[in-house]
């Protein structure tokens, strides 16, 4: 076989081959979207992240195996790639891991709310015990201090206490 037609054979199956790891790094950000719930806004920005970096590989693999000539058989081939995996791995692959990752941060969270569980009894109890601690503190303050209020006399003088702007003394109250 022709050696130049071999080259584009390899090229082809380059494109072929780019394709369907175009695809699988989208499936990647599909399964990070399955496992962790996004917002409209943040799935457009990924997507054209997705598609910027995408464009530079592309123009990247297209530069060094075709001096950076843009072809229709590539751009086929890449569209070969990507169809290829798509009706063959990719929603396997989608649900699969993203239903693994689901279960394994399931179990993540259980093991810590198991390991955290006796600190947190231990704080609802504490947070208990300050609260009637704080009732505690209040009922002997009030023991203490309302003999004592009683018992404080007042500096303030009352008008009906003095005669002609004199105060009376003390003995006479």
């Amino acid at each position: 076989m022709n050696e130049a037609i071999l080259i584009e054979l390899r090229f082809f199956i380059v494109s072929i081959m780019w394709g369907g790891l175009i695809l699988i790094i989208y499936d990647c950000l599909r399964i990070f979207r399955h496992v962790i719930k996004h917002k409209k806004f943040f799935i457009a920005v990924e997507d054209i992240v997705y598609w910027v970096v995408c464009s530079f590989l592309i123009f990247q693999m297209m530069y060094k195996q075709n001096n950076g000539i843009i072809r229709a058989f590539s751009i086929l081939g890449m569209l070969i790639g990507m169809l290829i995996y798509h009706w063959t791995l990719s929603e396997l692959l989608v649900e699969g891991i993203s239903y693994l990752l689901k279960k394994i941060i399931n179990f993540i969270f259980l093991i810590i709310s198991f390991v955290l569980k006796p600190f947190l009894w231990i704080l609802k109890i504490f947070k208990s015990f300050l609260g009637k601690g704080k009732r505690i503190i209040k009922n002997l303050l009030d023991i203490v201090f309302l003999p004592l209020k009683n018992k404080i006399k007042s500096s303030k003088i009352l008008l009906k206490d003095s005669k002609d702007g004199e105060l009376l003394e003390e003995d006479k109250k």
